[in-house]
């Protein structure tokens, strides 16, 4: 699949990587709009200004993740807002939403922690229809292997080494998010019923996602102040799996209203 579809204007263009972005999301809203927590939250009135704050804030956080791992690939300060550029961090879109929604939520006289518990329920399906996008723009890609599912980039556009046998980690992510999804949705959502709490599972499930297919990614981040053992990244996923674990712990002792 050619990874620009359509160009537009200059250096906008229509990327297959930004494509699937979308598609995931229009999935995504749909299924929220049929959730019956739609309804009893009240969102109908505060859709299109959360949908906004969401998107902008997403991206934004995960640009700056990306930026502050990769800092080589941005040549200038407006690269940051590139969006119709590849380089995107999810782990650090899902970091700004959890630290910033609270706060317009609670400016919007919206209940937080039931709308997190229905964001949450389906953000990995977007995940992992984004990662699909990863997939054909050769960004998150993996270690060589001599594997038979191995995959080979020949796209000079492409971000991954070209004409080398890669693990195929973007689909690993891919489906291991789905997996995520059909777990909140089909179990952990049926015996985990106090507010809070699919929320807390959705940072452990995305999370270990992401700590358990860095051993097999080829753009590896480490960072100096920390050891090597683990990636950048996975130290991120670990804070947020441990966080998690004490939130779940806190909203299960909780008392239901």
């Amino acid at each position: 699949m050619p990874q620009t579809l359509l160009h537009i204007w200059g250096p906008i263009s229509i990327h297959s990587y930004g494509a699937m972005i979308a598609i995931g999301l229009l999935i995504f809203i749909y299924l929220i709009q049929k959730d019956p927590r739609f309804t009893k939250i009240g969102l109908e009135e505060h859709l299109n200004p959360l949908l906004i704050l969401g998107i902008i804030t997403a991206f934004v956080g995960g640009r700056i993740l990306y930026l502050f791992s990769h800092p080589t690939l941005f040549n200038h300060w407006y690269d940051l807002f590139s969006f119709w550029e590849p380089g995107f961090s999810i782990l650090g879109s899902v970091l700004a939403l959890l630290v910033t929604a609270p706060f317009y939520l609670h400016a919007m006289h919206i209940p937080a922690i039931p709308l997190l518990d229905l964001v949450t329920l389906y953000a990995p399906l977007l995940q992992s229809i984004s990662r699909l996008g990863c997939y054909l723009a050769g960004c998150c890609f993996g270690a060589p292997t001599q594997l038979p599912w191995a995959i080979t980039y020949n796209n000079p556009t492409s971000i991954a080494p070209l004409y080398v046998c890669l693990h195929p980690t973007q689909l690993y992510s891919s489906f291991l998010l789905f997996l995520c999804f059909v777990l909140l949705y089909f179990v952990i959502q049926k015996r985990f019923k106090k507010p809070g709490q699919l929320a807390c599972w959705y940072v452990i499930l995305s999370s270990s996602e992401r700590f358990l297919v860095d051993f097999y990614r080829g753009d590896l981040v480490h960072t100096s102040a920390l050891p090597t053992t683990f990636t950048f990244y996975q130290y991120i996923a670990l804070g947020m799996i441990g966080a998690a674990i004490i939130g779940l712990i806190y909203f299960s002792a909780a008392k239901t209203k």
